[in-house]
């Protein structure tokens, strides 16, 4: 459910950066919160409501009007923005009325993230199977939010908006869910969608939330195998998408 929050919460804001959204500037909003508890999240913190202060509107607004020339997109990350409804749309007003497209990166899969796609300009979203595996919660509660998802991938595919569909791949188990991957793929047209391939790591890389879970499928390579990397691109390859490949280390 979101969160009536007396003041909104925050990590806080960077206005340029080269690494939230392939091939943008991004002025990156992290918002505090989160309904899942993936054991991968190396922003756990932030996501359990540590290290958060109030949400400022009239310095982001100043920050983003000497910004604005030089950003693609504001980016609205977390954390789960959609616990705080009013957050998003706050943010989303405010990059408007600055001329500046606003992307909103979301789990989705609270109800609140149906309706808040559609005042982006550009959706993130992460593909994560096995879901209950990934997201850290229990069978039932992730079949709930699994079914919510499905509905925001058919809402988002019937936008016709930009996405980045992001895959975390966990060493030995995400490949083998390639069939799930494309069925909600295929729901987007081709030239719609970038596709990012995205090796889970562990430290001294992240800090994980859970450290003995990533020790047995996160990348301490920093990047999948060559062969991976091989089968991940002829994958993409196949559904016509635009895709990148992330390597943590070279």
């Amino acid at each position: 459910m979101a969160l009536k929050l007396e003041v909104l919460q925050v990590g806080g804001w960077k206005p340029f950066s080269l690494v939230d959204v392939v091939g943008k500037i991004t002025f990156t909003v992290w918002a505090c919160g989160c309904n899942l508890k993936c054991p991968f999240c190396h922003n756990w913190k932030q996501a359990e409501w540590q290290d958060c202060m109030g949400w400022e509107p009239l310095m982001f607004e100043n920050e983003l009007e000497q910004a604005k020339e030089f950003v693609d997109m504001v980016h609205l990350t977390g954390g789960e923005p959609t616990l705080q409804p009013k957050l998003v749309k706050e943010v989303a007003k405010i990059s408007k009325s600055k001329g500046v497209p606003f992307s909103l990166n979301t789990n989705c899969t609270t109800p609140f993230a149906l309706k808040l796609i559609e005042i982006a300009d550009h959706v993130a979203t992460d593909i994560k199977v096995p879901f209950s595996e990934l997201s850290g919660l229990p069978y039932r509660t992730s079949e709930v939010f699994w079914r919510n998802f499905l509905n925001c991938m058919n809402k988002l595919a019937s936008m016709k908006i930009p996405v980045e569909l992001r895959i975390p791949v966990a060493k030995g188990l995400t490949m083998k869910y390639l069939d799930t991957i494309r069925d909600i793929v295929e729901k987007f047209e081709p030239n719609r969608v970038t596709l990012v391939i995205n090796p889970l790591v562990t430290e001294p890389l992240t800090d994980p939330r859970n450290k003995e879970w990533c020790s047995k499928y996160c990348y301490k390579e920093g990047h999948l195998s060559k062969e991976e990397e091989s089968l991940w691109k002829e994958f993409a390859e196949r559904l016509g998408v635009k895709y990148k490949i992330k390597r943590w280390i070279d």
